[in-house]
């Protein structure tokens, strides 16, 4: 499985995000933040989703650097 992983820092807790493509299912990309499965990001012919959970701490740019990231790990 191809995965980009990113360790970070959100304030002062150390934080362990992990972007990975799914097995089969075109241009999905699943979330998960410390372990715990987050949400995803899939290309349609619209454009980029996204469904993550309303709780994660990823929001707004975050998310924009999660697309841009898969654009370019995931050609």
């Amino acid at each position: 499985m191809k995965r980009v992983v990113i360790d970070t820092y959100f304030g002062d807790n150390p934080v362990h995000i992990e972007i990975s493509a799914t097995m089969g299912a075109g241009e999905v990309f699943h979330v998960t933040v410390n372990k715990y499965y987050n949400g995803r990001v899939w290309k349609t012919s619209h454009g980029w989703r996204h469904d993550l959970n309303p709780k994660t701490i990823l929001q707004g740019d975050d998310v924009a650097v999660i697309i841009e990231l898969v654009e370019q790990q995931f050609p």
